[in-house]
């Protein structure tokens, strides 16, 4: 009965990890799409058109990296319970094996969130011209690096 119980727990993790390497694969298609909006408005700016009549490809990255970092939000409660598991457990290989998965999983994590902290940032900038260093005193709300 308690083999079952860990099979069924195991399939509901299998299934969340398809689910969310589903929404990473949906992230790079966002990312993709915003790529092809700078391309045409690059291009555009070649042909001396107006660049600014495509949309912002800010509002895909965001919700790209929003993506990104609910996933990798799974990812790293995964490696938790792994950790937990691998301390009750008698095998110090499975227990070295989920500390670097830990590791790796805060350190990916880790430069998701500055990735999207940038973004922020430079969509702050797009909203309101450049940030100069006497500007920094506007942005004194938003979390330091």
């Amino acid at each position: 009965m308690e083999e079952r119980a860990e099979l069924q727990r195991g399939l509901l993790q299998l299934d969340g990890s398809v689910f969310f390497l589903i929404l990473l694969i949906l992230s790079v298609l966002f990312s993709f799409w915003s790529l092809l909006i700078q391309r045409g408005q690059v291009a555009a700016a070649l042909r001396g058109g107006d660049a600014q009549s495509l949309p912002s490809p800010l509002p895909f990255k965001r919700a790209s990296s929003a993506l990104v970092i609910g996933s990798l939000g799974f990812f790293f409660r995964l490696a938790l319970g792994t950790l937990e598991r691998a301390q009750t457990g008698e095998d110090p290989l499975a227990l070295r094996s989920a500390q670097v998965n830990i590791l790796a999983s805060v350190l990916v994590l880790g430069a998701a969130l500055l990735r999207f902290y940038d973004l922020l940032l430079n969509e702050y900038r797009e909203q309101t011209g450049t940030l100069s260093q006497l500007q920094f005193d506007e942005i004194d709300d938003l979390p330091p690096v």
